[in-house]
Protein backbone atom coordinates (compact mmCIF):
# COMPACT_ATOMS: atom_id res chain seq x y z
CA UNK A 1 0.00 0.00 0.00
CA UNK A 2 2.90 2.23 -0.25
CA UNK A 3 3.30 3.27 3.38
CA UNK A 4 5.83 5.79 4.42
CA UNK A 5 7.85 6.00 7.08
CA UNK A 6 7.69 8.25 10.13
CA UNK A 7 6.51 8.25 13.63
CA UNK A 8 9.35 6.33 14.41
CA UNK A 9 9.19 3.91 11.65
CA UNK A 10 12.62 2.27 10.48
CA UNK A 11 13.61 0.18 7.44
CA UNK A 12 10.78 0.26 5.54
CA UNK A 13 7.96 -0.01 7.86
CA UNK A 14 5.40 2.50 9.07
CA UNK A 15 4.50 2.46 12.55
CA UNK A 16 1.82 3.46 14.09
CA UNK A 17 1.71 4.65 17.11
CA UNK A 18 -1.74 4.05 19.00
CA UNK A 19 -2.36 6.04 22.03
CA UNK A 20 -5.35 5.50 24.60
CA UNK A 21 -5.83 5.01 28.21
CA UNK A 22 -8.00 1.91 28.02
CA UNK A 23 -7.25 -0.21 30.45
CA UNK A 24 -9.58 -2.85 29.65
CA UNK A 25 -8.10 -4.48 26.61
CA UNK A 26 -4.46 -4.40 27.57
CA UNK A 27 -4.46 -8.56 28.14
CA UNK A 28 -5.90 -8.56 24.30
CA UNK A 29 -3.24 -6.02 22.53
CA UNK A 30 -0.64 -8.15 22.49
CA UNK A 31 -2.04 -10.79 20.67
CA UNK A 32 -3.84 -8.29 18.52
CA UNK A 33 -0.54 -6.64 18.18
CA UNK A 34 1.28 -10.04 16.64
CA UNK A 35 -1.38 -11.30 14.37
CA UNK A 36 -1.53 -7.91 12.68
CA UNK A 37 2.15 -7.64 12.28
CA UNK A 38 2.20 -11.47 11.10
CA UNK A 39 0.18 -10.84 8.34
CA UNK A 40 1.20 -6.79 7.66
CA UNK A 41 4.67 -7.06 8.00
CA UNK A 42 4.76 -3.38 6.33
CA UNK A 43 2.83 -2.19 9.90
CA UNK A 44 4.54 -1.78 13.06
CA UNK A 45 2.08 -1.48 16.18
CA UNK A 46 3.38 0.43 19.06
CA UNK A 47 0.70 0.63 21.73
CA UNK A 48 1.00 2.94 24.70
CA UNK A 49 -1.78 2.77 27.49
CA UNK A 50 -1.80 5.92 29.68
CA UNK A 51 -2.67 5.11 33.55
CA UNK A 52 -5.71 7.77 33.16
CA UNK A 53 -7.42 10.22 31.26
CA UNK A 54 -6.27 12.73 33.38
CA UNK A 55 -1.99 11.80 32.66
CA UNK A 56 -3.45 11.53 28.90
CA UNK A 57 -4.80 14.45 27.83
CA UNK A 58 -1.69 16.74 28.53
CA UNK A 59 0.47 14.14 26.55
CA UNK A 60 -1.48 14.25 23.81
CA UNK A 61 -2.11 17.47 23.63
CA UNK A 62 1.47 18.28 24.17
CA UNK A 63 2.07 15.96 20.98
CA UNK A 64 -0.53 17.97 18.83
CA UNK A 65 1.56 21.25 19.96
CA UNK A 66 4.45 19.09 18.84
CA UNK A 67 3.11 18.76 15.49
CA UNK A 68 3.60 14.91 16.08
CA UNK A 69 0.26 13.60 17.17
CA UNK A 70 0.39 9.59 17.13
CA UNK A 71 -1.42 7.76 14.36
CA UNK A 72 -4.60 6.48 16.24
CA UNK A 73 -5.34 8.00 19.79
CA UNK A 74 -8.03 8.50 21.69
CA UNK A 75 -9.66 11.93 20.99
CA UNK A 76 -11.08 12.30 24.19
CA UNK A 77 -13.27 15.59 24.50
CA UNK A 78 -11.28 17.18 21.79
CA UNK A 79 -12.26 15.08 18.64
CA UNK A 80 -14.45 18.23 16.97
CA UNK A 81 -12.22 20.62 17.85
CA UNK A 82 -9.31 18.40 16.48
CA UNK A 83 -11.66 17.53 13.10
CA UNK A 84 -12.07 21.32 12.19
CA UNK A 85 -8.81 21.72 13.01
CA UNK A 86 -7.64 19.66 10.19
CA UNK A 87 -5.49 17.31 12.98
CA UNK A 88 -7.96 13.98 12.87
CA UNK A 89 -8.66 12.49 9.48
CA UNK A 90 -12.33 12.62 8.22
CA UNK A 91 -13.19 8.89 8.53
CA UNK A 92 -16.69 9.30 6.53
CA UNK A 93 -13.70 9.78 3.56
CA UNK A 94 -10.59 7.41 4.51
CA UNK A 95 -13.17 4.04 5.57
CA UNK A 96 -16.44 4.84 3.68
CA UNK A 97 -20.13 5.56 4.38
CA UNK A 98 -20.69 2.07 4.20
CA UNK A 99 -18.01 0.53 7.10
CA UNK A 100 -19.58 3.52 9.22
CA UNK A 101 -23.33 2.51 9.08
CA UNK A 102 -22.20 -0.88 11.13
CA UNK A 103 -21.89 1.53 14.17
CA UNK A 104 -24.38 2.25 16.40
CA UNK A 105 -25.50 5.60 15.44
CA UNK A 106 -25.33 7.60 18.34
CA UNK A 107 -21.64 6.17 18.75
CA UNK A 108 -21.49 7.96 15.15
CA UNK A 109 -23.04 11.47 16.31
CA UNK A 110 -20.85 12.09 18.81
CA UNK A 111 -17.97 12.19 16.78
CA UNK A 112 -19.09 14.09 13.89
CA UNK A 113 -20.18 17.61 12.32
CA UNK A 114 -20.81 19.17 9.49
CA UNK A 115 -21.01 15.78 7.31
CA UNK A 116 -17.90 14.61 8.74
CA UNK A 117 -16.69 12.46 11.18
CA UNK A 118 -13.87 12.37 13.67
CA UNK A 119 -13.37 9.33 15.33
CA UNK A 120 -14.72 5.58 15.59
CA UNK A 121 -16.97 4.36 18.81
CA UNK A 122 -14.49 1.61 20.58
CA UNK A 123 -16.17 1.03 23.26
CA UNK A 124 -19.64 2.13 23.65
CA UNK A 125 -21.80 2.77 26.68
CA UNK A 126 -25.02 2.79 27.74
CA UNK A 127 -27.07 3.28 31.10
CA UNK A 128 -29.67 2.27 32.97
CA UNK A 129 -31.39 1.80 36.78
CA UNK A 130 -29.73 -1.76 38.31
CA UNK A 131 -32.27 -2.69 41.17
CA UNK A 132 -32.68 -5.30 43.98
CA UNK A 133 -35.68 -7.59 43.48
CA UNK A 134 -35.53 -8.65 46.94
CA UNK A 135 -35.96 -5.07 48.40
CA UNK A 136 -38.63 -4.50 45.46
CA UNK A 137 -40.56 -7.50 46.62
CA UNK A 138 -39.71 -6.14 50.02
CA UNK A 139 -41.56 -3.15 48.82
CA UNK A 140 -44.17 -4.66 46.72
CA UNK A 141 -43.43 -3.10 43.90
CA UNK A 142 -42.05 -3.20 40.24
CA UNK A 143 -39.84 -1.89 37.80
CA UNK A 144 -41.14 1.52 37.12
CA UNK A 145 -42.43 2.39 33.51
CA UNK A 146 -42.34 6.11 33.76
CA UNK A 147 -40.58 8.62 36.28
CA UNK A 148 -44.16 8.76 37.90
CA UNK A 149 -44.14 5.43 38.22
CA UNK A 150 -40.55 6.03 39.53
CA UNK A 151 -41.68 8.77 42.00
CA UNK A 152 -44.40 6.06 43.68
CA UNK A 153 -42.18 3.09 43.72
CA UNK A 154 -39.35 5.45 45.37
CA UNK A 155 -42.11 6.24 48.29
CA UNK A 156 -43.09 2.91 48.99
CA UNK A 157 -39.35 1.81 49.06
CA UNK A 158 -38.91 4.20 51.55
CA UNK A 159 -41.96 3.37 53.58
CA UNK A 160 -42.04 0.10 53.85
CA UNK A 161 -38.12 -1.04 53.46
CA UNK A 162 -37.12 2.14 55.26
CA UNK A 163 -34.03 2.38 52.36
CA UNK A 164 -32.59 4.85 49.71
CA UNK A 165 -34.95 4.33 46.52
CA UNK A 166 -32.18 5.26 44.28
CA UNK A 167 -28.33 5.67 44.28
CA UNK A 168 -27.05 8.59 42.08
CA UNK A 169 -23.55 9.98 42.01
CA UNK A 170 -22.76 13.80 40.51
CA UNK A 171 -19.25 13.91 42.19
CA UNK A 172 -17.20 14.95 39.88
CA UNK A 173 -19.76 17.38 38.54
CA UNK A 174 -20.03 15.88 35.03
CA UNK A 175 -21.26 12.61 35.91
CA UNK A 176 -24.98 13.93 36.81
CA UNK A 177 -25.37 15.01 32.85
CA UNK A 178 -25.21 11.63 32.28
CA UNK A 179 -28.28 11.46 34.20
CA UNK A 180 -29.47 15.32 32.85
CA UNK A 181 -28.55 15.27 29.51
CA UNK A 182 -30.90 12.10 28.04
CA UNK A 183 -34.02 13.77 29.88
CA UNK A 184 -33.72 16.79 26.90
CA UNK A 185 -33.91 13.12 24.33
CA UNK A 186 -37.10 12.06 26.54
CA UNK A 187 -39.29 15.45 26.28
CA UNK A 188 -38.52 15.73 22.68
CA UNK A 189 -37.78 12.32 21.32
CA UNK A 190 -35.35 14.37 19.07
CA UNK A 191 -31.91 12.61 19.68
CA UNK A 192 -29.93 15.45 17.97
CA UNK A 193 -31.43 17.81 19.90
CA UNK A 194 -28.54 17.88 22.67
CA UNK A 195 -25.75 17.96 20.10
CA UNK A 196 -26.82 20.86 18.40
CA UNK A 197 -27.31 22.32 21.63
CA UNK A 198 -23.67 21.41 22.28
CA UNK A 199 -22.27 23.15 19.08
CA UNK A 200 -24.34 25.90 19.12
CA UNK A 201 -26.00 24.68 15.87
CA UNK A 202 -28.90 25.29 13.93
CA UNK A 203 -30.02 27.74 16.79
CA UNK A 204 -30.27 25.50 19.36
CA UNK A 205 -30.21 27.56 23.06
CA UNK A 206 -29.32 25.74 26.05
CA UNK A 207 -32.32 28.74 27.77
CA UNK A 208 -35.08 26.90 25.63
CA UNK A 209 -37.69 24.49 27.12
CA UNK A 210 -36.23 21.19 26.44
CA UNK A 211 -33.87 21.72 28.96
CA UNK A 212 -35.71 23.43 30.98
CA UNK A 213 -38.03 20.77 31.07
CA UNK A 214 -35.11 18.21 31.63
CA UNK A 215 -33.91 20.18 34.94
CA UNK A 216 -37.43 20.81 36.21
CA UNK A 217 -37.61 16.68 36.10
CA UNK A 218 -34.48 16.92 37.79
CA UNK A 219 -35.97 19.14 40.59
CA UNK A 220 -39.10 16.82 40.65
CA UNK A 221 -36.95 13.66 41.10
CA UNK A 222 -34.69 14.77 44.13
CA UNK A 223 -37.63 16.62 45.59
CA UNK A 224 -39.60 13.62 45.96
CA UNK A 225 -36.63 12.22 47.73
CA UNK A 226 -35.99 9.73 44.71
CA UNK A 227 -32.16 9.20 45.44
CA UNK A 228 -30.14 10.08 48.44
CA UNK A 229 -29.11 13.26 50.20
CA UNK A 230 -26.14 15.13 48.91
CA UNK A 231 -25.69 13.85 45.61
CA UNK A 232 -23.28 16.50 44.54
CA UNK A 233 -20.65 15.13 46.83
CA UNK A 234 -21.44 11.77 45.84
CA UNK A 235 -18.87 9.40 43.80
CA UNK A 236 -19.27 6.86 41.73
CA UNK A 237 -17.66 4.37 43.77
CA UNK A 238 -19.65 5.47 47.22
CA UNK A 239 -23.34 4.83 45.06
CA UNK A 240 -22.17 1.62 43.89
CA UNK A 241 -21.05 0.93 47.63
CA UNK A 242 -24.50 1.93 48.68
CA UNK A 243 -26.62 -0.17 46.44
CA UNK A 244 -24.66 -3.83 47.03
CA UNK A 245 -24.06 -2.74 50.97
CA UNK A 246 -28.31 -3.22 50.48
CA UNK A 247 -28.09 0.84 51.35
CA UNK A 248 -30.11 1.22 48.35
CA UNK A 249 -32.33 -0.62 46.50
CA UNK A 250 -31.50 1.20 42.97
CA UNK A 251 -29.01 2.58 41.19
CA UNK A 252 -28.16 4.70 38.14
CA UNK A 253 -25.10 3.92 36.90
CA UNK A 254 -23.45 2.62 33.16
CA UNK A 255 -22.77 -0.39 31.61
CA UNK A 256 -19.20 -0.81 33.15
CA UNK A 257 -20.70 -1.91 36.10
CA UNK A 258 -21.39 -5.32 36.25
CA UNK A 259 -17.49 -5.63 35.99
CA UNK A 260 -17.26 -3.55 39.23
CA UNK A 261 -19.93 -5.44 41.05
CA UNK A 262 -17.38 -9.08 40.00
CA UNK A 263 -14.94 -7.34 41.94
CA UNK A 264 -16.16 -5.59 44.98
CA UNK A 265 -19.71 -7.27 45.62
CA UNK A 266 -20.65 -10.10 47.40
CA UNK A 267 -21.62 -12.92 45.81
CA UNK A 268 -24.65 -13.58 46.30
CA UNK A 269 -25.54 -9.64 45.95
CA UNK A 270 -24.05 -10.37 42.36
CA UNK A 271 -26.04 -13.68 41.60
CA UNK A 272 -29.23 -11.83 42.03
CA UNK A 273 -29.31 -7.80 41.44
CA UNK A 274 -30.91 -6.89 37.74
CA UNK A 275 -30.76 -4.57 35.43
CA UNK A 276 -33.97 -2.71 34.02
CA UNK A 277 -33.75 0.55 31.37
CA UNK A 278 -34.21 4.11 32.29
CA UNK A 279 -38.08 4.90 32.58
CA UNK A 280 -39.32 7.13 29.67
CA UNK A 281 -40.84 10.29 29.70
CA UNK A 282 -44.96 9.37 29.79
CA UNK A 283 -46.43 5.92 29.29
CA UNK A 284 -46.00 4.69 25.79
CA UNK A 285 -43.16 6.45 24.99
CA UNK A 286 -39.55 5.06 24.14
CA UNK A 287 -36.59 4.27 26.91
CA UNK A 288 -34.42 6.72 25.25
CA UNK A 289 -30.88 6.00 27.45
CA UNK A 290 -27.42 7.64 27.59
CA UNK A 291 -25.63 6.06 25.10
CA UNK A 292 -22.34 6.98 23.23
CA UNK A 293 -18.66 5.82 22.94
CA UNK A 294 -16.55 6.17 26.02
CA UNK A 295 -13.55 5.26 23.97
CA UNK A 296 -13.53 6.40 20.65
CA UNK A 297 -10.43 5.84 18.16
CA UNK A 298 -8.84 8.64 15.86
CA UNK A 299 -6.53 8.92 13.16
CA UNK A 300 -4.27 12.05 13.01
CA UNK A 301 -4.32 13.50 9.41
CA UNK A 302 -0.77 14.51 9.56
CA UNK A 303 0.91 11.36 10.12
CA UNK A 304 2.47 9.86 7.10
CA UNK A 305 1.26 6.69 7.90
CA UNK A 306 -2.39 7.63 8.28
CA UNK A 307 -3.12 4.95 5.56
CA UNK A 308 -1.34 2.29 7.75
CA UNK A 309 -3.57 3.30 10.90
CA UNK A 310 -6.72 3.38 8.76
CA UNK A 311 -5.64 -0.18 7.51
CA UNK A 312 -5.55 -1.20 11.03
CA UNK A 313 -8.54 -0.14 11.92
CA UNK A 314 -10.26 -2.09 8.79
CA UNK A 315 -8.81 -5.09 10.62
CA UNK A 316 -8.95 -4.56 13.99
CA UNK A 317 -13.08 -3.78 13.61
CA UNK A 318 -13.25 -7.30 11.43
CA UNK A 319 -16.85 -8.11 13.10
CA UNK A 320 -15.67 -11.90 14.91
CA UNK A 321 -12.10 -10.04 15.87
CA UNK A 322 -13.82 -7.34 17.55
CA UNK A 323 -16.75 -8.76 19.08
CA UNK A 324 -13.97 -11.20 20.58
CA UNK A 325 -12.04 -8.44 22.07
CA UNK A 326 -15.16 -6.72 23.38
CA UNK A 327 -16.27 -10.58 24.65
CA UNK A 328 -12.77 -10.73 26.25
CA UNK A 329 -12.88 -7.44 27.90
CA UNK A 330 -16.06 -7.42 29.40
CA UNK A 331 -16.74 -4.21 27.35
CA UNK A 332 -19.66 -3.18 25.43
CA UNK A 333 -19.08 -2.46 21.48
CA UNK A 334 -19.83 0.26 19.15
CA UNK A 335 -21.05 -1.97 16.41
CA UNK A 336 -24.30 -3.67 15.71
CA UNK A 337 -22.64 -6.85 14.30
CA UNK A 338 -20.19 -7.11 17.78
CA UNK A 339 -23.43 -6.75 19.64
CA UNK A 340 -25.12 -9.60 18.24
CA UNK A 341 -22.05 -12.00 19.41
CA UNK A 342 -22.31 -10.39 23.03
CA UNK A 343 -22.46 -13.00 25.87
CA UNK A 344 -22.10 -11.64 29.15
CA UNK A 345 -26.00 -11.36 30.23
CA UNK A 346 -25.85 -7.98 31.80
CA UNK A 347 -23.96 -6.12 28.32
CA UNK A 348 -26.52 -8.79 26.21
CA UNK A 349 -29.60 -6.85 28.06
CA UNK A 350 -27.80 -3.50 28.25
CA UNK A 351 -26.93 -3.59 24.30
CA UNK A 352 -30.13 -4.67 22.85
CA UNK A 353 -31.64 -1.24 24.37
CA UNK A 354 -29.42 0.56 21.21
CA UNK A 355 -30.04 -2.11 18.54
CA UNK A 356 -33.87 -1.18 19.24
CA UNK A 357 -32.41 2.56 18.35
CA UNK A 358 -33.13 3.80 22.05
CA UNK A 359 -29.17 5.26 22.47
CA UNK A 360 -28.88 9.11 22.69
CA UNK A 361 -26.15 11.70 23.54
CA UNK A 362 -25.05 12.25 27.31
CA UNK A 363 -21.13 13.42 26.05
CA UNK A 364 -20.42 17.11 25.49
CA UNK A 365 -18.30 18.17 23.42
CA UNK A 366 -18.26 22.07 22.82
CA UNK A 367 -16.56 24.49 24.05
CA UNK A 368 -17.36 25.60 27.35
CA UNK A 369 -20.38 23.28 27.80
CA UNK A 370 -19.89 20.34 29.94
CA UNK A 371 -18.43 23.01 32.50
CA UNK A 372 -21.34 25.13 32.05
CA UNK A 373 -24.07 22.69 31.92
CA UNK A 374 -22.28 20.68 34.92
CA UNK A 375 -22.29 23.86 37.29
CA UNK A 376 -25.50 24.72 36.97
CA UNK A 377 -27.28 21.40 37.21
CA UNK A 378 -25.26 20.76 40.82
CA UNK A 379 -26.69 24.31 41.51
CA UNK A 380 -30.39 22.72 40.47
CA UNK A 381 -29.69 19.64 42.62
CA UNK A 382 -29.05 21.87 45.79
CA UNK A 383 -31.59 23.84 45.22
CA UNK A 384 -30.45 26.98 44.88
CA UNK A 385 -30.71 27.72 41.26
CA UNK A 386 -34.36 27.45 39.36
CA UNK A 387 -34.42 25.61 36.28
CA UNK A 388 -35.57 28.12 34.15
CA UNK A 389 -32.25 29.94 35.72
CA UNK A 390 -29.88 27.28 35.15
CA UNK A 391 -30.57 26.75 31.69
CA UNK A 392 -29.99 30.50 30.95
CA UNK A 393 -27.22 30.59 32.93
CA UNK A 394 -25.51 26.71 31.07
CA UNK A 395 -26.13 29.51 27.33
CA UNK A 396 -24.66 32.19 29.09
CA UNK A 397 -21.81 30.50 30.02
CA UNK A 398 -21.38 28.73 26.99
CA UNK A 399 -21.26 32.02 24.91
CA UNK A 400 -18.85 33.17 26.98
CA UNK A 401 -16.53 30.41 26.52
CA UNK A 402 -16.79 30.23 22.83
CA UNK A 403 -15.96 34.37 22.89
CA UNK A 404 -12.49 33.46 24.50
Amino acid sequence: MGCSDGGGGGGGKATVRVWTWYGEQRDQWPTLIKEFQDTHKNITIQNRVFGDSDSYLPALQASVSGGDPPEIYAPHVLAIEYGKAGIALDLKEALGADFLKGFFPSTNDEYSDAGKQYALGWMAQTFGIFYNPKIFDQAGVEPPETWDDLVTVADAIRSKAGLVPCSLSNNPGPSGLDFMLPLITQATDNPKLVLDLDMQRGGASWDSAPVVQSLEMVKRLVDAQVFQPGINGVTGDQASSAFYTGKAAMLYSGSWTPQGMLQNAPKEFVDTYKVMETPAWKAGAKHWCANQAGAGLAVSAASKNSEAAVEFLKWLYESERYAKVMNDSHSMPSTVAAAERISDPFMKTMTSWLVQGNGCPHILFGKGSSDAAANQLAAVIAGDTAPTEAAAGIQQAVEKAQAR
